[in-house]
């Protein structure tokens, strides 16, 4: 029995690889796609992420790295602006809010609502774009402008500022220094005539004027105990003098001739003290002196020129005030000022005296053939 051969079966063999190829190129399309999306969002995210990671370098105190990333540069006179001094300060930002990056003009800005003190303000942060494509762009953070701590130093010329425990690099009593944003100690140093309060100094933000914080020095009861001493003793250094003006002295009249009568000789003895207040804070350029109440007697002669004849003249209670700034120097007061009261500065002697116009001369009016006033 003859067998046929058997008849092969025909196989159909699938090119597998066209598959491969064809499914592979569908992901690579699908990826790119995805890719596209992803890098197209992040990069319109960019200006956002900027600002973000420079406010949370703020948030985490490291001044250095907010520094870097804002490109801030310190100059030798930026006390403030290093990781020492942030880490000194209070009230610093704790955490922000962004909103979406506004373009007007040519210039991309992005909108922060920050937390400070616990406090929200609002400041802005511009980015540029550092290349890429129209549609595929690069940003890169503006330089950041630092904040600015205002400060003024009402006191003696050797009194200095400290800012979070620096001293500022200029003999200037107003300072201006750049910060970074919190709120930073400041002290002075003290001397036994006076002293400093403590205090604090707000930085504020580029844009936002500021007065500068004035930190004043106070008298110490030991200065004003040492004022009141220099203030007497310049009052008995006036009286000790036998001019008619004593330079620089609270009474004063002339010495004149007026109707053929010359008044010379003069003696000054104090009747009652003036009653002395002193500012205990510094002010225009020095401690506030006010002083009323005080009397002074005045002697003189008088001598008629016709024929020499004199008699004595006085003229008791004259009333006088002295008002004024004092200071300090070499650490010791520097008082009284040398204000007069208003009512008069010099006097002929006409008015007998009175340093004031207001009061009624009292004397002698005429002379008798021995020259005894009548």
């Amino acid at each position: 029995m003859s067998s046929e051969p058997a008849t092969p079966v025909r196989r159909v063999r699938v090119r597998w690889y066209w598959w491969v190829a064809a499914g592979s190129a569908i992901l690579a399309t699908a990826a790119g796609s995805v890719f596209s999306v992803a890098t197209i969002a992040v990069t319109q995210d960019m200006p956002r992420t900027l600002v973000g990671h420079y406010l949370s370098a703020l948030a985490h105190g490291t001044a250095r790295e907010a520094m870097s990333l804002g490109h801030i540069t310190a100059r030798s006179e930026d006390i403030l602006l290093s990781d020492g001094a942030y880490a000194k300060a209070t009230d610093k930002i704790t955490s922000f809010t962004l909103a979406q990056p506004v373009s007007r003009g040519g210039v991309t800005t992005v909108d922060a609502t920050v937390v400070q003190g616990g406090q929200p303000s609002h400041r802005t942060f511009r980015v540029q774009q550092a290349g890429g494509f129209p549609w595929l762009p690069v940003w890169k953070l503006a330089p950041v402008a630092p904040d600015t701590v205002e400060l003024e130093l009402d006191a003696p010329g050797d009194a200095t500022l400290s800012v979070a425990g620096l001293e500022p690099h200029t003999s200037d009593t107003k300072v201006s220094l750049r910060a970074l944003p919190g709120t930073y100690p400041v002290t002075a140093n003290s001397e036994p005539e006076y002293t400093f309060r403590t205090g604090t100094a707000v930085s504020h933000a580029p844009g936002h004027a500021s007065a500068p914080i004035v930190f004043a020095a106070q008298l110490s009861e030991l200065g004003r105990v040492d004022a009141q001493k220099a203030v007497d003793t310049w009052l008995d250094g006036c009286l000790a003098t036998q001019d008619a003006a004593p330079a620089d002295c609270p009474f004063v009249t002339q010495d004149e001739t007026v109707g053929g009568v010359q008044v010379s000789g003069f003696h000054w003895t104090l009747d009652s003290r003036p009653r002395v207040i002193i500012d205990t804070e510094w002010a225009d350029g020095g401690f506030g002196v006010d002083a009323g109440g005080g009397l002074v007697d005045a002697a003189a002669t008088l001598t008629r020129l016709s024929d020499g004849a004199t008699a004595p003249f006085s003229a008791p209670k004259i009333p006088f005030r002295l008002f004024g700034h004092g200071g300090l120097r070499r650490g010791r007061p520097r008082l009284p000022p040398v204000g007069r009261q208003p009512c008069g500065s010099g006097l002929s002697c006409s008015t007998l005296l009175s340093p004031c116009a207001d009061r009624a001369p009292s004397g002698p009016r005429s002379f008798d053939r021995q020259g005894r006033g009548g």
